[in-house]
């Protein structure tokens, strides 16, 4: 896997001292979407829920005790390939 590029931090002390990363993630996509162009189907695939709608629309949800699973990659084909 290469890595494209990476989002930028919005993480604040009191997020990384209280772990609540999810209310700030959603943020922190949306903002690299905007710095970035022209991008028409994109995927979020994340065990946290993020607090936003239109990142839900593209978000795979995993399972954070069992991780990603072959339908979880099979769900973001079909959603990058639609």
């Amino acid at each position: 896997m290469k890595i494209f590029d990476v989002m930028p931090d919005f993480a604040t002390e009191d997020i990384k001292k209280t772990k609540k990363f999810s209310l700030i993630k959603a943020n922190e996509i949306l903002s690299w979407l905007e710095l970035h162009e022209g991008i028409e189907k994109w995927i979020v695939i994340d065990d946290l829920d993020l607090h936003n709608e239109l990142v839900l629309k593209h978000q795979i949800k995993t399972d954070q005790t069992v991780g990603l699973t072959k339908q979880d990659i099979e769900t973001a084909e079909k959603m990058l390939l639609a």
